[in-house]
């Protein structure tokens, strides 16, 4: 239904960043085929998978190659003058998820959009999602970003669809010890907004979900696209003290919604080489643009990180925000 925007409605473009999950991809793309909104470009960025990726998702949507061109890293620049509103990116290599989204921003700036909505690979969009998003922002030329309420597979809101900054409390009691000695601690409990916040209306918070993100062409040109360097995790939050930065705020605007499929998972329970990247995301975010110092730092990844078997083998929330859909 887009009877709230007429044909000259504000450009969007979609950036989905693939890695070796092209399945996921697929069902994301048909769900956003079925999104009626009148100004709608799609950019797909493979993040160097190397198994035929788009190959396998323009086959499967049975996209011909000339509607959905293929542009190199390399011929941003070109494609920013193509006809069409479907683009596959092709990443040289893998330099982590904000560099691989920064890849398909870059395209969707250069096109002129409007907004860039920023939508992990492993969810599913309902139809009319984007329309209250974009009305939203309209409305509110203050926000940088707005997101949607997020449902995991079984229909319960995921609670990092709205989060307050992260503080000192809030690293202390959101896993390990501190969590399962006072489970209904005020810091975790107001980070997530949890009693105050029914996500029944509009609210303004302070980080989105790097799930699904639209964001304002301006704030971006100001700010700057995600940091990359980081290779996973804490990108929303770097994105965070960027906007905040400047002035610019966030929303959730919980009539736009959409499901998430991926998991989450705490450090401790990641594979080796995925804890070593979420751990110096995490150090680089809390000396960068927190500006902790090392002992706090190393207290804080401490904590989160410390062996299972000092908190017992129950699963815990994530220490680390999740963005899913990772390279």
């Amino acid at each position: 239904m887009n009877a709230g925007f007429p044909p000259s409605a504000p450009q969007v473009a979609v950036v989905v960043l693939n890695y070796r999950n092209f399945a996921d991809t697929v069902a994301c793309l048909r769900s956003l085929a079925a999104v009626p909104y009148p100004c709608l470009e799609t950019i797909v960025v493979d993040n160097d998978s190397r198994n035929d990726s788009l190959a396998r998702i323009r086959a499967e949507l049975g996209w011909n190659p000339a509607d959905c061109p293929t542009v190199e890293e390399a011929e941003l620049v070109r494609a920013a003058a193509l006809p069409g509103s479907r683009f596959f990116v092709q990443a040289a290599r893998n330099r982590g998820y904000a560099a691989g989204n920064n890849l398909g921003l870059r395209l969707a700036l250069a096109r002129d959009c409007d907004y860039a909505l920023v939508l992990n690979n492993d969810t599913e969009v309902r139809p009319d999602f984007l329309e209250p998003l974009v009305a939203h922002a309209e409305a509110h030329p203050e926000l940088a970003g707005v997101g949607p309420k997020i449902l995991n597979p079984a229909g319960r809101v995921e609670s990092h669809c709205a989060r307050r900054r992260p503080d000192l409390g809030f690293y202390i009691f959101s896993t390990g010890i501190g969590r399962k000695l006072w489970p209904g601690n005020p810091w975790r409990r107001r980070h997530f907004y949890e009693g105050e916040y029914a996500f029944d209306r509009p609210r303004e918070v302070d980080v989105l979900s790097g799930s699904c993100m639209l964001l304002r062409r301006a704030a971006l040109e100001q700010v700057g696209l995600f940091d990359e360097a980081t290779f996973l995790y804490q990108e929303e939050l770097i994105l965070h003290e960027k906007f905040r930065a400047r002035g610019w705020r966030q929303a959730i605007v919980p009539q736009s919604v959409i499901m998430h499929k991926g998991g989450q998972a705490t450090l401790r329970e990641m594979p080796a080489h995925i804890r070593k990247a979420a751990r110096a995301s995490l150090l680089y975010y809390l000396k960068q643009y927190r500006r902790y110092g090392w002992p706090t730092r190393l207290a804080i990844v401490g904590i989160l990180s410390a062996p299972r078997r000092l908190f017992g083998r129950g699963r815990t929330q994530p220490a680390i925000p999740e963005s899913g859909g990772r390279p």
